[in-house]
């Protein structure tokens, strides 16, 4: 031993490696536990989901669930932010019993680095119910701020936009279908019943 350096009791770092040991076989013991019980597969979802940066989904022909980004070939990216049904609505319009209206946040971005700006209108935009009827977007008797008409994105932009669809109150399994030139993305806004 050189001079002056201190010697560390073997029995301080038998104790150090016991501890380490246990603490791995605990951990090791808890990971089995949840992945038996099937608990495993959620809390990596949910762990994984608020860590992980959103990925679009590139195949085309795949549902996109809430919150996830949906690119088209063109280079547009779609994500619903959000749908609230039903949108309370408020002034003078008066909607039959059986029809309420929904609102659906959508933020486009065009993905591309260079080139022309796309384009992006409310008709691109519509929504389907398990009832199996279609709606267009935005009724003439609505407006509200930031309402989708038509953008033109450049290259690198991104815009958040609203959506309002006059729908059947018993329709569910809504779903926003967005058409771009001849392909169609699917974007779930409800769970199917």
């Amino acid at each position: 031993m050189p001079r002056g350096a201190r010697s560390v009791p073997i029995g301080l770092v038998g104790a150090i490696a016991a501890f380490l040991l246990i603490l791995c076989c605990a951990c090791a013991g808890l990971l089995i536990g949840l992945q038996l019980s099937g608990a495993n597969a959620s809390l990596l979802n949910r762990a994984s989901s608020a860590f992980a940066p959103a990925t679009p989904t590139v195949d085309k022909n795949a549902p996109v669930p809430l919150k996830k980004p949906g690119l088209a070939g063109n280079g547009l990216e779609v994500t619903v932010l959000a749908m609230q049904r039903p949108l309370k609505v408020e002034g003078g319009l008066q909607l039959p019993a059986d029809q309420q209206l929904i609102l659906v946040t959508v933020n486009i971005r065009n993905t591309k680095k260079t080139g022309a700006a796309l384009k992006v209108t409310a008709a691109d935009f519509k929504v389907k119910g398990d009832g199996g009827l279609t709606y267009d977007a935005n009724p003439k008797t609505v407006t509200i701020p930031g309402m989708l008409t038509e953008l033109n994105l450049a290259p690198g932009k991104s815009q958040e936009a609203e959506l309002i669809y006059q729908i059947a109150v018993d329709d569910s399994g809504l779903k926003l279908y967005w058409k771009v030139g001849s392909a169609t993305r699917t974007f779930l806004l409800e769970q199917t019943k």
